[in-house]
């Protein structure tokens, strides 16, 4: 794991999925008819993989890594307050390896929305607590790559 990767994921087009040699159910989501897109996340530990498979509307949406050295119940709640304006669709929680925090979470919005300047100035003022913070745009990968 990098300092900024506990996972990796991408958007894939529902119409693709379906067509991998992946033998995964999908019957447990609810209107699945209604997504265009799945956000599928990767997390490696040691030797498995975890694969979590959220469907999603979007072909876009931002990934948030936080890495730093202080966590606190102040920080938290801090972290928590700036979240709670955005849709989580999924959070590693928070990681304790040695003496580094890590954490990482996916929220339903795009880079080109204007929420995003308001989740933007939000990190901002919190950007001294962390050795890095990185938000990165998650998108459609393309069927021919898949």
């Amino acid at each position: 794991m990098d300092s900024l990767n506990i996972t990796d994921a991408y958007v894939q087009q529902l119409e693709d999925f379906l067509n991998t040699n992946l033998k995964l159910s999908l019957s447990k989501f609810k209107n699945l008819k209604e997504y265009n897109n799945l956000l599928i996340i990767q997390s490696s530990i040691e030797n498995s993989i975890k694969l979590s498979i959220y469907p999603i509307k979007k072909e876009k949406v931002i990934k948030i890594s936080l890495y730093g050295l202080k966590l606190s119940k102040k920080i938290l709640k801090q972290i928590s307050k700036i979240l709670q304006k955005f849709q989580v669709i999924h959070t590693s929680g928070f990681l304790k390896i040695k003496k580094h925090i890590y954490y990482e979470c996916y929220l339903n919005l795009s880079i080109s929305e204007s929420k995003n300047k308001s989740l933007k100035n939000s990190l901002d003022k919190i950007k001294n607590i962390f050795k890095e913070i990185k938000i990165e745009e998650i998108e459609v990968r393309s069927s021919k790559t898949s």
